[in-house]
């Protein structure tokens, strides 16, 4: 089945409402991943309090959301894109919500206006921005031209497509990935599963360790997974140039150019930028400033969670760019939009760190928190079901809980949309 996004086939100013328009509220949502589809997933329950309806759209340029962290799996077939990817249409359909798949291009915060690349400009008496972030673009030489990003399903697609090629025509597949955060790990890992012997893995990075703000223990259990795989680690690199066959880089004094039939960036990321001319106050990591209730200081009508603004956590600076972080936003300020409306009290976010999960290939995992670590085929399952109670709807949990079962009783279910 192919699962390409679709081609893309309405509108409310910075002065007082009128009072029609404040009988029927209009909420626009940009974005559609962990913060905005979870926000307008629990909207519903809020907005029913209210004696008066409420408009809700979502702008998501794509068709599918993507569960982000279980990207992987599709690279060694223990998921099925549509359980990775389900469609806006399937998770909404029993809601009022409308979604309109087109881009976003500019914001105006004093007129309350959204301008659309391919509709009429859509009007807002409340606005959520929750358009994630993306990957760091490379700025070594060759980077842009010759390394494959992975953070969506395009770049799965690509990655795909070029893994079947090399797997017809090759008996040896070097690959080389550059950055040894989570991405680069756990990707790692799952080639590492799919190609068997044939694969010769090298991981990268600049800095001294692998997963350097992760705790101690979850580190060792994924050098031991590297290891294990007889992935070959180099600390402390200065990249040089990337050319279509080869990474040029230095470490310990040393210079190396291996092999590479496939070169992979998984170097960090960064928030989307603002839309518009009027953008408000950024941090140094190009985060929006927010008020603890996560609306902007200038604008209390407008919302910004997940990646792109800079939320409250305890203990830290911030809360981190995941998606555990967004979701645990998208209640409150669907909380908080009903309580605008509704002239109630608002909530404050407080993000909660919950503990850190990463998939080390086929099956296996390392999850760490509460003062407890998993790893092997035990943290694999527990890195599974944590992610399957966070899928987005019930009746999607259920489509994947029966394809599991199936798999496990009656051998393996595609079960397509």
């Amino acid at each position: 089945m192919d699962m390409r996004c679709q081609p893309p086939v309405q509108r409310q100013d910075s002065e007082a409402p009128s009072p029609q328009r404040q009988e029927r509220p209009h909420i626009c949502i940009l974005g559609g991943g962990f913060g905005g589809l979870y926000c307008a997933l629990a909207l519903p329950k809020y907005l029913k309090r209210l004696s008066h309806r409420a408009a809700v759209t979502l702008v998501e340029p794509r068709d599918r959301f993507l569960f982000t962290p279980l990207l992987y799996e599709l690279l060694t077939e223990e998921m099925l894109p549509w359980e990775v990817a389900p469609a806006y249409s399937q998770m909404l359909r029993h809601t009022s919500i409308h979604i309109l798949q087109d881009w976003a291009e500019r914001i105006d915060p004093k007129q309350q206006i959204v301008n659309l690349r391919h509709r009429a400009p859509l009007e807002y008496d409340y606005l959520v921005v929750a358009m994630g972030s993306k990957i760091r673009p490379p700025q070594i030489k060759g980077g842009k031209a010759y390394a494959l990003p992975f953070a969506t399903l395009e770049d799965e697609w690509r990655l795909e497509e070029r893994l079947v090629q090399l797997e017809q025509t090759k008996t040896e597949i070097s690959v080389v990935l550059i950055g040894a955060g989570p991405n680069g790990i756990e990707l790692s890992c799952k080639l590492a599963d799919r190609l068997g012997p044939r694969g010769r893995i090298t991981v990268i990075d600049r800095r001294g360790m692998i997963l350097r703000s992760y705790p101690e223990s979850l580190r060792k259990a994924a050098a031991k997974a590297l290891r294990k795989r007889g992935i070959i680690f180099h600390a402390n690199v200065e990249l040089d140039e990337i050319k279509p066959d080869t990474v040029l880089y230095r470490c310990r004094g040393a210079t190396y150019s291996p092999l590479a039939d496939l070169i992979l960036w998984t170097i960090g990321t960064i928030p989307q930028p603002w839309l518009g001319d009027m953008a408000p106050t950024i941090t140094q990591f190009g985060q929006h400033i927010v008020s603890p209730t996560l609306q902007l200081p200038d604008y209390a009508n407008i919302f910004v969670l997940g990646d792109m603004g800079q939320m409250p956590a305890p203990g830290r600076d911030r809360a981190p760019m995941t998606a555990q972080a967004a979701f645990q936003a998208a209640p409150v300020v669907a909380h908080n939009l009903w309580a605008s409306i509704a002239n109630r009290p608002l909530r404050r976010f407080a993000y909660h760190h919950l503990g850190d999960m990463l998939t080390l290939g086929r099956k296996e995992a390392v999850v760490c928190g509460f003062g407890l670590c998993l790893s092997g085929r035990l943290g694999g399952f527990a890195r599974r079901w944590a992610y399957w109670l966070r899928l987005p709807t019930l009746s999607h949990k259920w489509r994947v809980m029966k394809r599991s079962l199936g798999q496990i009783f009656n051998g393996r279910s595609s079960m397509p949309d």
